[in-house]
């Protein structure tokens, strides 16, 4: 067995101080590592460059490890009693890093626990001692006799555990008759309490009553760090690690506003993933080292299903209406559609960059990529939609979910990249093969309105200012006169604006304009309020428009272009389609 001390060096300097025991039995060199990136996140991360000292020794005596790549260290074998002892840096707020202050400590296993690269497949032990009086320890490792010590059968499943430490609420409840707990960190202010395990309850019971199987889980815990402006999450199999901005948790006698709502999806997402990511999972993740990465073409698949059931099971629970689904539906539509690196790479590439490029964007990514969680929801609806049209509604996207993960308690085994659409036809007795490739191989628009349409609703595109984002509406709107679109999006600055991004083919691009210009008169008039000046001009207007680029004052004519049809507005047709659609009864 291999032993981990984890304890507190220094709050106030972030260090983790941390020894990892354990009895050698040859004198054969052997490897520490720590993982380069961690699952479900998909970019490498050098966790090993916030090591800050690391020695060894055997049998009491000092032991020679070197450093041979940048997470990696070879200690010269003796047989005996090892002790490696080293200190971390923890100051990443994130939800994959590791954390630790005088208020709070946190960490995802991946950021602190060397691996033995010869014996993995050995039970680990973890013992955390030496925390502040006050502090709680919220985690749903498996726990020993011994205080605050716990055990798992292997390295890959100790670092599928996160833990919170410090001052913590704990909510439980339960469903289906599994024990589940809110746990909530960080400073916030008196919210309803009750109304959030109510309506997380009624989530969870929604995704577990989807799949036949038992849940992959003998419990589960939310960890919610709640802070200012944040808003994230990260699966794992038994629990999840979230943050959110205080203000997001419900208001006592408050409704459901936006930021409540989206807290609620952010619940939806991560646990959803406790089977689609942490049980059914590409071959390459299940297989990977965490050293380099690990490239699939099914990231939409995981994904974008996941974010596509997210909102599903808001409305299936009851938690939101059909009308509030829609409205969430119309943002994701009208945010895929402004972009146009929808037409330039297809799901499946976006999946297989995002390694590169997803999780690296820039200032050219609207105009390059697509989001496989954004475009993969709306390809997950048209998929469940083409199953529904061509079976006559006797099966959908929720039999496919289900025999992928019968697959994976059959096989226990990660799916190769043909295996998802070889599942998919076999649930359902469709040759999918065609509309897969268009749906994603290519880099096309889906068939919304056609889809959505055969669900009872219909979709209208209007030339509104980006801002708008789409909207559920009552009734079809009239077609509005197209907005001014400057073709950028911008931020703030003294005085004026500074380009962030500019989108191909639009009015600031033409204008010769670049990222990182800074506008500063329109007109011959100094920018104090863009949007109210903004305002003032028309499609088909020519501007003058000084700016600041590299330190020179410039000066280009602008011609004014018309927003884009690209603004998306659902209204129900009809209601027992959207129904039947969302299982509302």
């Amino acid at each position: 067995m291999l032993y981990y001390h984890l304890k507190p060096y220094s709050l106030s300097k972030h260090l983790w101080q941390l020894r990892l025991h354990f009895s050698q039995q040859d004198h054969g060199n052997f490897s520490l590592s720590l993982p380069n990136w961690l699952p479900g996140s998909y970019m490498i991360r050098d966790f090993a460059r916030h090591i800050m000292t690391i020695s060894a020794s055997c049998n009491g005596l000092p032991a020679i490890i070197e450093q041979t790549e940048k997470n990696t260290w070879i200690c010269q074998g003796q047989a005996g009693d090892w002790r490696i002892d080293y200190l971390v840096y923890a100051f990443d707020i994130s939800v994959r890093g590791s954390f630790l202050s005088s208020e709070r400590g946190f960490f995802d296993g991946a950021c602190l626990f060397l691996r033995h690269n010869q014996r993995q497949q050995e039970a680990c032990q973890l013992k955390i001692s030496d925390l502040p009086a006050q502090w709680d320890i919220a985690t749903t490792m498996p726990c020993t006799e011994q205080e605050q010590t716990y055990q798992t059968t292997d390295y890959r499943t100790l670092i599928d555990y996160p833990v919170e430490m410090g001052d913590l609420l704990r909510l439980p409840f339960t469903a289906n008759g599994i024990e589940h707990e809110i746990v909530i960190s960080g400073h916030f202010f008196e919210f309803d309490q009750q109304r959030l395990i109510n309506d997380v309850q009624k989530i969870c019971t929604a995704a577990m009553d989807m799949f036949a199987a038992p849940a992959p889980f003998q419990h589960y815990q939310f960890l919610l760090y709640v802070g200012n402006s944040i808003y994230g999450g990260l699966e794992h199999k038994s629990s999840t690690a979230l943050q959110a901005d205080r203000h997001d948790l419900p208001q006592k006698n408050g409704g459901n506003d936006d930021a409540y709502i989206a807290l609620l999806g952010l619940f939806s997402h991560e646990y959803f993933h406790a089977w689609n990511v942490k049980s059914i999972i590409p071959e390459v993740f299940a297989v990977s080292d965490l050293n380099s990465e690990a490239y699939t073409r099914l990231l939409w698949a995981f994904e974008g299903i996941t974010s596509y059931y997210d909102d599903i099971f808001l409305v299936r629970s009851g938690v939101i209406t059909p009308a509030q689904y829609l409205q969430l539906l119309a943002k994701t539509i009208t945010r895929v559609q402004q972009g146009s690196g929808r037409l330039v790479q297809s799901l499946a590439d976006s999946s297989f960059t995002a390694w590169t490029k997803y999780y690296k964007q820039n200032e050219n990514s609207p105009n390059a990529i697509v989001s496989y969680y954004q475009k993969g929801a709306l390809a997950a609806l048209c998929l469940d939609h083409y199953i529904r049209n061509h079976t006559q509604q006797q099966k959908s996207l929720d039999d496919v979910m289900r025999a992928l993960f019968q697959d994976w308690c059959r096989r226990g085994c990660g799916l190769a990249e043909d295996e998802w659409l070889a599942i998919a036809e076999k649930a359902t007795g469709l040759a999918l093969q065609q509309v897969y490739q268009q749906y994603i191989n290519t880099a096309t628009d889906l068939p919304l309105t056609q889809q959505l349409r055969q669900a009872g609703v219909k979709l209208q595109w209007q030339s509104l200012p980006q801002n708008h984002g789409g909207a559920y509406i009552e009734s079809l709107a009239q077609t509005k006169p197209a907005s001014a679109d400057l073709g950028s999006r911008f931020q703030p600055a003294t005085p004026g604006i500074i380009l962030q991004q500019v989108f191909n083919d639009g009015s600031a691009e033409n204008a010769g304009l670049c990222a990182g210009d800074q506008l500063i008169a329109l007109n011959n008039e100094i920018i104090n309020d863009f949007s109210t000046q903004w305002q003032r001009f028309q499609p088909g207007d020519q501007i003058c428009v000084h700016y600041i680029r590299d330190g020179l004052l410039k000066q280009t004519v602008l011609l004014v272009q018309p927003a884009k049809a690209d603004t998306a507005l659902l209204s129900i047709n009809d209601l027992t389609l959207v129904n039947n659609w969302l299982q509302r009864k």
